[in-house]
């Protein structure tokens, strides 16, 4: 089972986002789940909840099977690639291939030395998403394009069997949304992985295979 959510309700403090009685997503290795709806319906927190980031208020929630907070689950994120929405690089002066790097840590560990498939992994990731010609590139010298294209890299690195994947060509310029879409759609015709993807833009929602709607704090699973 890729998602699944019973009597799930996800808020802030007080205030009620999201209720779902009953979801169950099944799915290949390949599927594509598309997540559409308004802006503030929840799509955001729920993946957060998925990936144990949000603790419900109520409910349950598994993600490939297993619950965050079980024994098992972090051995589930190591099988999992996260970009969250856009967000600034910061100040620290790390090249393109140090972060893509970083994708490569649940795999290994922070502790441990990589390897020839770690390096090959990395390697792969980054002519995956066309961004290798930047390896020695700061990432503050990156477009907005470039950058978010850098953060795919960096959850394809360590192998996923699942993509989250929240709004990737939000906040970009039309070269910089371009390229992000040309990298998702490659990436969903090769079928390596599964996707979970929220989006706003009907270039990236006409990949998913099935679709979870979301309006007025509840959701609608059907397909697409």
């Amino acid at each position: 089972m890729l998602v699944e959510a019973r009597d799930l309700v996800l808020g802030y403090g007080m205030r009620k986002v999201l209720e779902i009685d009953e979801l169950m997503v099944e799915g290949r290795r390949g599927t594509i789940v598309g997540l559409q709806g308004p802006n503030g319906t929840g799509k955001s927190t729920f993946l957060k909840a998925c990936l144990g980031l949000r603790e419900p208020s109520a409910g349950s929630i598994a993600l490939l099977g297993s619950e965050p907070g079980a024994g098992g689950f972090r051995n589930v994120l190591t099988r999992v690639g996260y970009l969250p929405q856009a967000r600034p690089p910061g100040l620290l002066r790390l090249t393109v291939k140090e972060v893509v790097e970083g994708g490569r840590y649940g795999r290994i560990g922070f502790l441990k030395r990589s390897g020839e498939r770690d390096r090959r992994a990395v390697l792969e990731a980054m002519e995956e998403t066309g961004v290798a010609v930047l390896a020695r590139r700061a990432i503050q010298e990156l477009s907005g394009g470039q950058y978010q294209r850098v953060q795919i890299a960096r959850a394809l690195a360590g192998e996923p069997e699942l993509l989250v994947l929240d709004e990737p060509g939000s906040h970009l310029d039309a070269e910089g949304r371009s390229g992000v879409i040309k990298v998702i759609s490659k990436l969903a015709s090769e079928r390596k992985s599964s996707m979970l993807l929220v989006a706003h833009d009907d270039d990236l929602l006409e990949l998913a295979d099935v679709m979870i709607t979301f309006a007025d704090g509840a959701v609608e699973y059907s397909d697409a």
